[in-house]
């Protein structure tokens, strides 16, 4: 079993965040908090149908990625959630149908891993195979880590035939005092005022002018409106806004991740209850 991983605590620029970055300097702090201790997790699928190199067939299922080690119930219901990441990043590539009469698959990266290979031999009995083994790896690590915030990054890659590989990226804060996954409008009070900010900030990193037009530049836009990604996390300089392939430009273009500085994000950050 690989060694414990150690995390030295980092303290963002910024203590008024959400509230959750002010208040705890004044108590006194276990040492579940005051460090992140992370214990690294490997899984690799060997049941049925697993990839057979020789005969370059099968399904490959991989994932690399950690537990908070720790018993208070806020640790438990962090792990429990980062378990079950990992099994949707699985599940997110299976049958449907398949998914509604396995539903322990949403939490067991066996069972999911498993509908991944039945998706595999189905696709191969309808006669819709492209030739190779099918792979899915998953890979999970801390992007930022302070004693009240852990954000991870969820990396999926999976190859099912076809052109080219899919890749699809997850962030996820969450709040280290009660294992609560944050969702944005936790975090910020306007999500319409922040809209402008994160589109300031991309059009920077991709070198579109102010007014520029983001469609003519190849952007898809939702009614020709800009919008903000499916996935946020709390960093230490700012909020980190990430857009994966398709969502709003051509695979080509990659992901793009921005983030906005906790300068620019003042008036809608959300203070302590």
């Amino acid at each position: 079993m690989a060694a414990p991983v150690l995390l030295s605590m980092r303290i963002p620029t910024f203590g008024f965040i959400f509230g959750l970055l002010t208040t705890l300097w004044c108590c006194n702090q276990s040492d579940d908090l005051s460090t992140t201790t992370l214990k690294p997790i490997t899984y690799e699928y060997t049941g049925e149908g697993r990839c057979d190199t020789a005969k370059n067939r099968g399904v490959k299922v991989s994932a690399d990625y950690f537990e908070l080690v720790g018993t208070s119930p806020a640790t438990r219901s962090i792990n429990d959630s980062l378990r079950a990441m990992v099994a949707t990043g699985i599940i997110n590539w299976v049958d449907s149908a398949a998914l509604a009469q396995t539903p322990a698959a949403r939490t067991d990266l066996s069972k999911g891993a498993s509908l991944f290979w039945e998706s595999y031999r189905q696709m191969g009995e309808e006669g819709r195979m492209f030739g190779g083994c099918w792979e899915l790896e998953i890979h999970c690590d801390s992007i930022y880590s302070s004693p009240e915030i852990l954000t991870v990054r969820q990396a999926t890659f999976t190859y099912s035939g076809g052109a080219h590989p899919n890749t699809q990226t997850t962030l996820q804060s969450f709040d280290r005092r009660t294992g609560h996954a944050l969702k944005l409008t936790e975090v910020v009070t306007d999500t319409t005022a922040l809209l402008p900010l994160v589109e300031r900030a991309f059009r920077r990193q991709q070198e579109i002018p102010a007014n520029g037009d983001l469609e003519a530049a190849g952007y898809f836009l939702r009614d020709g409106q800009f919008f903000l990604p499916g996935t946020f996390g709390i960093g230490r300089e700012g909020l980190i806004f990430l857009y994966n392939p398709y969502e709003i430009a051509a695979y080509a273009v990659g992901p793009i991740e921005l983030t906005v500085p906790y300068a620019q994000l003042k008036a809608i950050l959300r203070k302590e209850k």
